[in-house]
């Protein structure tokens, strides 16, 4: 009788185990392969309206229209330089996690790991708003400092001149990062044997040296991981830069923040050819996954499978 029930439960708990799995399973499905398969078909056709005209099936030809758009290959070269950019984030991260982790376990790293992380949970629209006064080009907060600094008056649109936007988005885009790149350092730094300085520092060592010998070495791997995600963010940014540009896809000023996606947004709501716009989110995600394999190849991911 004892053992009936047994089984009884132990049927009623896997039940309820398999139905959050098909639950899952179906929602990957619906939200994740079903539109992945759409966009793929799409991007062989000739849309122009969902659910009107005709859907013609046209091979490449959108592949070849985009490829040969010289906004398109603008927008691929835009989204790789922000993101190259943006890795400044890295190294000014690694100097911030070095210097909390002088401090010592405590409070005060504690103080300081929330502080420079507090970027991260501000929104983007607000990020982009607080920005748009820090850098405008008359009473900009940057502008000031940098005219007390050098004694000129200097006036440059970060954000809204074309020969300086790409910096002033690159700064945007540090001040936001930045706290999960000291984040990730600090705990990569915060793994490495103590018993390595110790023998270092035995025979004759400096800082210096254990900083160049000991501490770079053992953070290739964290500054790899940082590289390719830190370029993946890159390819999916979109929001800050569509706020700076007016709320248009143009990339405003003069096409110099239009990414890919801004690009792909352009022929999904505002020009609406939908075989176009499936055709850049394939070149997306093709992009996407090549980078992806990379960062598994770089952490030795395949190595460990073949092990």
């Amino acid at each position: 009788m004892k053992d009936r029930q047994a089984l009884k439960l132990k049927i009623k708990k896997q039940r309820v185990w398999y139905s959050f799995i098909i639950v899952s399973i179906i929602t990957l499905i619906v939200l994740t392969y079903i539109p992945m398969l759409t966009t793929i078909k799409y991007s062989f056709h000739d849309i122009q309206v969902l659910g009107f005209g005709e859907d013609k099936f046209i091979g490449f030809q959108n592949y070849e229209k985009i490829m040969n758009n010289s906004s398109f290959v603008k927008s691929i070269g835009n989204t790789f330089l922000l993101a190259l950019m943006s890795l400044v984030s890295i190294p000014v991260g690694f100097i911030l996690a070095s210097l909390i982790n002088n401090v010592g376990k405590g409070k005060w790293q504690s103080f300081f790991r929330v502080g420079y992380y507090f970027p991260n949970i501000i929104t983007g629209v607000s990020v982009v708003l607080i920005f748009q006064v820090v850098l405008k080009a008359n009473g900009g907060l940057l502008n000031n400092a940098l005219s007390m600094l050098t004694g000129h008056e200097i006036a440059i649109g970060w954000l809204s001149d074309s020969h300086y936007s790409r910096f002033g988005a690159t700064i945007l885009s540090v001040w936001g990062s930045i706290g999960y790149s000291m984040l990730i350092n600090l705990a990569s730094l915060q793994s490495i044997p103590s018993e390595i300085y110790e023998a270092a520092e035995v025979d004759g060592a400096n800082a210096l040296k254990q900083w160049w010998y000991i501490t770079i070495p053992q953070m290739t791997s964290c500054f790899a991981f940082l590289f390719i995600t830190s370029i993946i963010n890159g390819l999916a940014r979109f929001s800050d830069l569509f706020i700076i540009g007016g709320n248009t896809s143009a990339g405003r000023p003069g096409g110099t923040l239009q990414t890919i996606l801004m690009y792909i947004y352009q022929f999904s709501f505002e020009s609406p050819q939908y075989g176009i716009a499936s055709a850049g989110a394939m070149i997306l995600f093709i992009l996407t996954f090549v980078i992806t394999l990379i960062n598994l190849k770089m952490t030795g991911f395949f190595k460990k499978k073949e092990a």
